[in-house]
């Protein structure tokens, strides 16, 4: 199971504080989409946050939520599973840049060579598809 906690990660000039629900939220938001095989854009997913009256999300803030989202479950599952693979910019079927920046887990993605991030993102968006997450966000 996920360990969720508060989390105050540097921001801008400062520091900004995520409560644990807005990790366990946006798992289980991802975790939903999963199993409707359905990939989920990064405006929907700060919408739904924002609709479960989480504050402080925006742009510059679904990255931090991601980042704990696939260190818990990476943590957790064995083979990893990376649940920010199936999150995309609208009108793509590609998760931001900062998702090749992953390092937690086995087989991370920080580690898969430019010219074949394609496959390997098939293959990560197809085990969260299939593979049981065993979270319980």
């Amino acid at each position: 199971m996920c360990n969720w906690q508060n989390r105050i990660s540097p921001y801008g000039i400062g520091n900004i504080q995520l409560n644990a629900d807005v990790f366990a939220d946006a798992c289980n938001i991802i975790f939903q989409a999963s199993r409707q095989r359905n990939k989920i854009t990064y405006s929907d997913l700060m919408s739904q946050l924002r609709q479960l009256n989480h504050r402080k999300i925006f742009r510059g803030t679904i990255g931090i939520i991601l980042d704990e989202v696939n260190l818990q479950v990476s943590s957790i599952t064995n083979p990893s599973i990376y649940p920010s693979a199936i999150v995309v910019h609208r009108g793509t079927t590609e998760p931001g840049p900062g998702f090749w920046n992953v390092a937690c887990g086995l087989k991370p993605p920080v580690g898969i060579a430019a010219n074949r991030r394609s496959v390997q993102l098939q293959q990560y968006q197809n085990d969260v598809f299939n593979r049981s997450w065993k979270c319980n966000c």
